[in-house]
Protein backbone atom coordinates (compact mmCIF):
# COMPACT_ATOMS: atom_id res chain seq x y z
CA UNK A 1 0.00 0.00 0.00
CA UNK A 2 1.42 3.32 -1.15
CA UNK A 3 2.40 5.69 2.16
CA UNK A 4 1.07 8.72 -0.01
CA UNK A 5 -2.71 7.04 0.67
CA UNK A 6 -2.67 5.65 4.30
CA UNK A 7 -4.76 6.80 6.70
CA UNK A 8 -4.47 7.14 10.87
CA UNK A 9 -7.38 8.85 12.18
CA UNK A 10 -8.23 10.53 9.01
CA UNK A 11 -5.07 12.08 9.08
CA UNK A 12 -3.25 11.02 5.70
CA UNK A 13 0.56 10.32 5.59
CA UNK A 14 1.11 13.63 3.29
CA UNK A 15 -0.05 15.22 6.16
CA UNK A 16 1.92 13.61 8.75
CA UNK A 17 5.00 14.38 6.77
CA UNK A 18 3.92 18.64 6.53
CA UNK A 19 3.56 18.00 10.01
CA UNK A 20 7.07 16.46 10.58
CA UNK A 21 8.29 19.03 8.16
CA UNK A 22 6.45 22.02 10.65
CA UNK A 23 8.14 20.97 13.35
CA UNK A 24 11.68 20.47 12.17
CA UNK A 25 10.90 24.12 11.20
CA UNK A 26 9.79 25.33 14.68
CA UNK A 27 13.14 23.65 16.08
CA UNK A 28 15.06 25.20 13.42
CA UNK A 29 13.44 28.84 14.12
CA UNK A 30 13.87 28.74 17.66
CA UNK A 31 17.16 27.76 17.38
CA UNK A 32 17.96 31.06 15.04
CA UNK A 33 16.22 32.94 17.08
CA UNK A 34 18.40 32.14 19.75
CA UNK A 35 21.37 32.61 18.24
CA UNK A 36 20.40 36.46 16.05
CA UNK A 37 19.82 38.02 19.14
CA UNK A 38 23.76 38.75 20.23
CA UNK A 39 24.35 40.02 17.16
CA UNK A 40 21.38 42.24 16.82
CA UNK A 41 21.90 43.48 20.20
CA UNK A 42 25.58 44.39 19.14
CA UNK A 43 23.86 45.87 16.14
CA UNK A 44 21.55 48.14 18.30
CA UNK A 45 24.44 49.16 20.45
CA UNK A 46 26.33 50.19 18.28
CA UNK A 47 23.91 52.19 16.10
CA UNK A 48 22.86 53.93 20.09
CA UNK A 49 26.71 54.39 20.78
CA UNK A 50 27.72 55.73 17.46
CA UNK A 51 25.00 58.69 16.50
CA UNK A 52 25.29 60.54 12.92
CA UNK A 53 26.64 63.99 12.79
CA UNK A 54 23.69 66.05 12.61
CA UNK A 55 24.73 68.31 9.93
CA UNK A 56 25.37 65.37 7.50
CA UNK A 57 21.56 65.07 6.75
CA UNK A 58 22.01 61.34 4.45
CA UNK A 59 23.78 59.79 7.71
CA UNK A 60 21.05 61.05 9.73
CA UNK A 61 18.55 59.39 7.78
CA UNK A 62 20.12 56.16 7.39
CA UNK A 63 21.32 56.22 10.46
CA UNK A 64 17.49 56.05 11.00
CA UNK A 65 16.26 53.55 8.56
CA UNK A 66 18.48 51.30 9.93
CA UNK A 67 17.58 51.77 13.43
CA UNK A 68 14.18 51.33 12.65
CA UNK A 69 15.13 47.90 11.14
CA UNK A 70 16.66 46.71 13.68
CA UNK A 71 13.66 47.61 15.44
CA UNK A 72 11.52 45.78 12.54
CA UNK A 73 13.67 42.63 13.14
CA UNK A 74 13.31 42.48 16.83
CA UNK A 75 9.39 42.43 16.11
CA UNK A 76 10.08 39.77 13.75
CA UNK A 77 12.41 37.48 16.25
CA UNK A 78 9.61 37.78 18.62
CA UNK A 79 6.81 36.20 16.36
CA UNK A 80 9.05 33.86 15.49
CA UNK A 81 10.06 33.15 19.40
CA UNK A 82 6.06 32.58 19.87
CA UNK A 83 5.41 36.13 21.93
CA UNK A 84 3.84 37.61 19.11
CA UNK A 85 0.51 36.96 20.01
CA UNK A 86 0.65 38.46 23.85
CA UNK A 87 -1.71 40.82 24.35
CA UNK A 88 0.13 43.91 24.60
CA UNK A 89 1.72 43.70 20.80
CA UNK A 90 -1.92 43.46 19.43
CA UNK A 91 -3.48 46.60 21.07
CA UNK A 92 -1.38 49.19 19.79
CA UNK A 93 -2.86 52.47 17.82
CA UNK A 94 -1.41 53.21 15.15
CA UNK A 95 -1.20 55.37 11.36
CA UNK A 96 -0.63 53.05 8.66
CA UNK A 97 1.87 54.98 7.19
CA UNK A 98 4.28 53.57 9.73
CA UNK A 99 4.06 50.00 8.48
CA UNK A 100 3.53 50.69 4.89
CA UNK A 101 6.86 53.70 4.74
CA UNK A 102 9.00 50.97 6.81
CA UNK A 103 8.32 47.97 4.00
CA UNK A 104 8.96 49.96 1.31
CA UNK A 105 12.01 51.69 2.31
CA UNK A 106 13.75 48.13 3.64
CA UNK A 107 13.16 47.04 -0.33
CA UNK A 108 13.81 50.04 -2.07
CA UNK A 109 17.68 49.55 -2.10
CA UNK A 110 17.07 46.24 -4.03
CA UNK A 111 14.50 47.71 -6.04
CA UNK A 112 16.61 50.26 -7.43
CA UNK A 113 19.45 47.36 -8.13
CA UNK A 114 16.90 45.54 -9.90
CA UNK A 115 15.96 48.48 -12.03
CA UNK A 116 12.02 48.27 -10.66
CA UNK A 117 9.65 51.69 -10.24
CA UNK A 118 8.56 50.80 -6.85
CA UNK A 119 5.96 53.20 -5.93
CA UNK A 120 4.32 53.81 -2.23
CA UNK A 121 1.15 56.06 -1.85
CA UNK A 122 -1.13 56.31 1.06
CA UNK A 123 -4.30 57.54 0.25
CA UNK A 124 -5.89 60.42 2.21
CA UNK A 125 -8.20 59.70 5.12
CA UNK A 126 -6.82 57.04 6.17
CA UNK A 127 -7.86 55.73 9.48
CA UNK A 128 -5.69 55.30 12.52
CA UNK A 129 -6.17 51.68 13.69
CA UNK A 130 -5.65 49.24 16.93
CA UNK A 131 -3.65 46.51 16.32
CA UNK A 132 0.32 45.24 15.86
CA UNK A 133 2.02 47.58 13.53
CA UNK A 134 5.13 45.09 13.18
CA UNK A 135 3.26 42.20 12.14
CA UNK A 136 1.67 44.64 9.23
CA UNK A 137 5.04 45.87 8.39
CA UNK A 138 6.42 42.38 7.82
CA UNK A 139 2.94 41.31 5.81
CA UNK A 140 4.02 43.78 3.24
CA UNK A 141 7.61 43.34 3.34
CA UNK A 142 6.95 39.76 2.11
CA UNK A 143 4.34 40.72 -0.08
CA UNK A 144 6.49 43.43 -1.79
CA UNK A 145 9.93 40.86 -1.72
CA UNK A 146 7.92 38.14 -3.59
CA UNK A 147 6.73 40.84 -5.99
CA UNK A 148 10.12 41.88 -6.47
CA UNK A 149 11.04 38.08 -7.44
CA UNK A 150 7.97 37.70 -9.90
CA UNK A 151 9.22 40.90 -11.56
CA UNK A 152 12.74 39.87 -11.50
CA UNK A 153 13.06 38.84 -15.61
CA UNK A 154 10.34 41.67 -17.02
CA UNK A 155 12.02 44.27 -19.39
CA UNK A 156 10.15 47.27 -17.42
CA UNK A 157 9.44 46.44 -14.18
CA UNK A 158 6.73 47.82 -12.13
CA UNK A 159 5.57 47.78 -8.16
CA UNK A 160 3.53 49.36 -6.26
CA UNK A 161 1.90 49.57 -3.03
CA UNK A 162 -1.48 51.48 -2.35
CA UNK A 163 -2.63 51.79 1.29
CA UNK A 164 -6.84 53.32 0.89
CA UNK A 165 -9.73 53.61 2.96
CA UNK A 166 -11.95 50.33 2.85
CA UNK A 167 -15.33 49.64 5.04
CA UNK A 168 -14.56 49.97 8.40
CA UNK A 169 -10.74 49.57 7.72
CA UNK A 170 -7.61 49.69 5.50
CA UNK A 171 -6.91 47.82 2.20
CA UNK A 172 -3.81 47.53 1.29
CA UNK A 173 -2.77 46.57 -2.77
CA UNK A 174 0.34 45.35 -4.03
CA UNK A 175 0.67 45.48 -7.71
CA UNK A 176 3.27 44.31 -10.47
CA UNK A 177 3.66 43.58 -13.74
CA UNK A 178 5.59 40.01 -13.63
CA UNK A 179 4.08 37.25 -15.86
CA UNK A 180 0.97 36.37 -13.48
CA UNK A 181 -0.27 33.31 -11.63
CA UNK A 182 -1.61 30.74 -13.34
CA UNK A 183 -5.29 30.32 -12.31
CA UNK A 184 -4.90 26.65 -10.79
CA UNK A 185 -1.87 28.00 -8.42
CA UNK A 186 -3.51 31.12 -7.16
CA UNK A 187 -5.11 29.22 -4.48
CA UNK A 188 -2.27 27.57 -3.32
CA UNK A 189 0.34 30.19 -3.07
CA UNK A 190 -0.75 30.71 0.60
CA UNK A 191 -0.04 27.04 1.55
CA UNK A 192 3.38 26.52 3.62
CA UNK A 193 5.97 25.16 1.29
CA UNK A 194 3.93 25.97 -2.11
CA UNK A 195 6.37 27.69 -4.46
CA UNK A 196 6.25 28.40 -8.19
CA UNK A 197 10.24 29.66 -7.52
CA UNK A 198 12.85 27.46 -8.58
CA UNK A 199 15.02 25.23 -6.38
CA UNK A 200 16.90 26.61 -4.29
CA UNK A 201 15.02 30.25 -4.44
CA UNK A 202 12.50 29.85 -1.92
CA UNK A 203 11.06 28.40 0.56
CA UNK A 204 7.28 28.56 0.47
CA UNK A 205 6.70 30.11 3.55
CA UNK A 206 6.83 33.92 3.18
CA UNK A 207 2.97 34.09 1.53
CA UNK A 208 1.98 31.71 4.28
CA UNK A 209 3.10 33.53 7.14
CA UNK A 210 1.67 36.54 5.78
CA UNK A 211 -1.54 34.93 5.29
CA UNK A 212 -1.72 33.69 8.90
CA UNK A 213 -0.42 37.26 10.20
CA UNK A 214 -3.71 38.77 8.35
CA UNK A 215 -6.05 36.51 9.74
CA UNK A 216 -4.50 36.95 13.18
CA UNK A 217 -5.47 40.36 12.90
CA UNK A 218 -9.59 39.66 11.64
CA UNK A 219 -8.50 40.63 7.79
CA UNK A 220 -8.52 38.74 4.97
CA UNK A 221 -6.10 38.67 1.85
CA UNK A 222 -7.19 37.75 -1.96
CA UNK A 223 -4.72 37.69 -5.28
CA UNK A 224 -6.27 38.70 -8.81
CA UNK A 225 -3.76 38.15 -11.93
CA UNK A 226 -4.02 37.81 -15.26
CA UNK A 227 -1.02 37.92 -17.65
CA UNK A 228 1.12 41.44 -17.28
CA UNK A 229 -0.47 41.80 -14.36
CA UNK A 230 -0.70 40.92 -10.39
CA UNK A 231 -2.87 42.39 -7.92
CA UNK A 232 -2.85 41.52 -3.88
CA UNK A 233 -5.72 43.00 -1.95
CA UNK A 234 -5.04 43.38 1.81
CA UNK A 235 -8.17 44.24 4.00
CA UNK A 236 -7.26 45.30 8.09
CA UNK A 237 -10.64 46.13 9.90
CA UNK A 238 -10.17 49.19 12.48
CA UNK A 239 -9.37 46.59 15.60
CA UNK A 240 -6.92 44.26 14.94
CA UNK A 241 -7.10 42.93 18.30
CA UNK A 242 -6.27 39.16 19.34
CA UNK A 243 -9.85 38.27 20.82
Amino acid sequence: MSVTHSEDNGVTADRWMEIGRLAELGLLSATMVHELKQPLFAIKSLLQVNPPDPDDQKAVQLHRILMEQVMQIEGILRAAGGLVQRPGDWEQPFAVHGPVQGACEALAVRARKQGVQLDCSLVPGLPVIRGNPVAMQQVLTNLLANALDAVSEVKEPMLSLVAEPGDDGVVMVISDNGPGIALEQQQRIFEPFFTTKPPGCGTGLGLSIARKLVEMAHGHIEVRSDDGLTEIRVFYPLDCRIR
